[in-house]
């Protein structure tokens, strides 16, 4: 089998390296080629530009793994890195004839924004800019070839990440913050490890899945349970407006497909985040 990672970053090199011990050919793309692993075919990409696009000299691949990013991070960014590169790919003779895309997008694309609960089929929102961009380029996907996309909640794991960086600068813990999963970034490669198998073997991979853990603690609560594991006085308490991730994820779906999170909640994954 063929594995073809564009936008490999930390998640795609390591579902990259799990399918090359596997026996797979992986090729990998992004703009900074010097940060891919050796163990992959490497290739220059662009997103969003057409010419880097069409000079990929790629042409029959089994599957095809997509990480977007945006160039930047306000609305314009956001419709280049993916509903205008969603575009792009979707006019490639090679992805309209691999076996399965998997489109990895956020949770940011549902409109609940009240703490209340989220799956595979709760509403999308279309009002926000960069939300309505991500809607926009799942839905190019999903037309150009069979597609599975990954919703994944907040992606964390990483010991120098940012909310261990800001509880270590003393800020944080103040009440009033919002709901909202995570997902260890181990767990995320290995669920789509295990859509990539599971429909290798023939078996049925869910169209839209939701990638987050089973624990709903606000953001508040994680800050001072860190700040007591590191040893650190939350000096800083600022009143936290509710934002737009307030919702509590239901990732049932998982389970029905037999994949199980080495990391049930965030305290195990901080722990080990903490230990490394």
């Amino acid at each position: 089998m063929h594995l073809l990672i564009l936008g490999c970053g930390d998640i795609g090199t390591r579902v990259g390296l799990s399918m090359k011990e596997a026996g797979w050919r992986v090729s990998a793309a992004r703009r900074d080629t010097g940060k891919l692993s050796e163990d992959f075919d490497r290739y220059q990409l662009d997103f969003t530009d057409p010419d880097s696009m069409a000079a990929l000299p790629v042409r029959e691949v089994d599957y095809i793994l997509i990480t977007p990013t945006p160039p930047s991070y306000g609305p314009e960014g956001y419709h280049r890195g993916f509903t205008e590169a969603a575009t792009l790919l979707a006019a490639q003779p090679w992805l309209s004839a691999c076996r399965r895309v998997i489109w990895v997008s956020s949770t940011r694309v549902y409109r609940e924004a009240a703490g209340g609960w989220v799956d595979e089929h709760s509403p999308l929102n279309v009002s926000e800019p960069q939300a309505r961009a991500m809607v926009a380029a799942e839905a190019v996907i999903r037309r150009a070839r069979t597609t599975t996309v990954i919703r994944p909640a907040g992606v964390y794991g990483d010991p120098h990440g940012m909310l261990i960086r800001r509880v270590l600068s003393g800020q944080g813990g103040a009440a009033g913050s919002a709901f909202g999963n995570r997902i260890h970034r181990e767990d995320l490669a290995r669920l789509i490890t295990h859509c990539l198998h599971l429909d290798e073997q023939g078996q049925a991979v869910p169209p839209t899945l939701v990638a987050a853990d089973e624990d709903t603690t606000p953001t508040h609560e994680v800050e001072r349970w860190l700040a007591q594991k590191l040893g650190v006085t939350l000096s800083e308490a600022p009143q936290q407006a509710i934002s737009r991730a307030n919702r509590q994820c239901r990732s049932a779906l998982l389970k029905e497909i037999g994949f199980t999170l080495t990391y049930p909640s965030w305290r195990e994954g901080y722990a080990a985040a903490i230990n490394a």
